[in-house]
């Protein structure tokens, strides 16, 4: 799997401070917040990406590309997109925010979304500066260039040979 630590390491860090911005000086961080109970009654937790530090704004920060490989719809992006909404809908927060970092993402999510999602979270466009643009661009390029490798060796997951 192509290594995506520039995410978590670069870009959330510079949303989260942007977000700071955004939000009159509140400080972000990523946490672990309940959505639910388990059938134990305690609680379930999910990790979100920038937590306000009086919990009342949570965002899920989402770096994808729209573009696959092959120039097809992306459908696991977009699945790993509404899963984030999935959360974001059960956790309790005043504001609740999907950051897309990429602007073409961000614009097909929206036309691909329409009229199916939830107005309690609100999907905002974060621009990277070129900088980090350029570091997001190269994670994107890795990851393209191993499941092209992948498809054109044969195997796929789960296959073992």
């Amino acid at each position: 799997m192509a290594r995506t630590t520039e995410f978590k390491t670069e870009i959330e860090p510079f949303v989260r401070k942007e977000l700071g911005r955004w939000f009159s000086g509140h400080v972000f961080s990523e946490k672990a917040l309940p959505v639910g109970k388990k059938r134990n009654g305690t609680n379930a937790y999910h990790k979100f990406d920038a937590v306000s530090e009086d919990g009342a704004i949570v965002a899920s920060i989402k770096s994808h590309s729209w573009k696959t490989s092959g120039g097809k719809r992306p459908a696991g992006k977009i699945g790993a997109i509404y899963q984030a909404l999935y959360f974001l809908s059960l956790v309790k927060a005043e504001t609740k925010l999907l950051i897309l970092t990429d602007e073409e993402a961000y614009k097909g999510f929206l036309k691909d979304s329409d009229g199916k999602v939830t107005s309690v979270v609100r999907i905002e466009f974060c621009p990277l500066p070129p900088e980090l643009g350029r570091v997001a661009d190269d994670v994107h390029k890795r990851a393209r260039q191993e499941i092209d490798g992948v498809k054109h060796s044969g195997k796929s997951k789960g296959n073992d040979g």
